[in-house]
């Protein structure tokens, strides 16, 4: 018994490190690459209410564009559509467009059929936020333009 106790133990002091190695090497980079995208992506949403005025031969577009482009890629974000209620009355729209952006400044966002009794909120954003429970998810469906 005691022997098989020696046995286990000298099993782990040998096998542990070389467990915690090979977990270290396939988590790390895992944890960079999602630091490095969320970094790029707050570059992205820092730059997006300039680079929709500038011109596109400016650093800032071009930086904001990269960006977008380079997330795109690699499906950190993604562009989903979401149906809106009705934005028919007076002013209904910019007040949406002001309290979109003042929860998600940044975020690319726009609105089809407008005037119909169907609009359509298209979203570029993370795809945790765009989730079925995600923020912006959960603000297109919840958002009362009456309020």
């Amino acid at each position: 018994m005691l022997f098989a106790g020696a046995g286990a133990l000298a099993l782990c002091i040998l096998l542990f490190p070389r467990l915690a190695r090979w977990i270290d090497s396939k988590v790390d980079p895992a944890l960079e690459r999602a630091a490095a995208h969320e970094t790029q992506y707050r570059e992205m949403t820092n730059a997006y209410p300039m680079a929709g005025e500038l011109l596109q031969d400016h650093p800032i577009r071009k930086r904001w564009e990269e960006c977008r482009a380079a997330l795109l890629e690699a499906g950190y974000i993604e562009t989903r559509e979401f149906p809106l209620r009705p934005l028919t009355a007076k002013g209904a729209t910019k007040a949406f467009f002001t309290a979109f952006h003042a929860r998600f400044p940044g975020v690319e966002c726009s609105v089809r059929a407008v005037k119909s009794e169907a609009p359509v909120l298209a979203v570029t954003a993370r795809k945790s936020d765009l989730r079925l429970f995600g923020d912006i998810k959960l603000f297109a469906s919840q958002y009362d333009p009456k309020n």
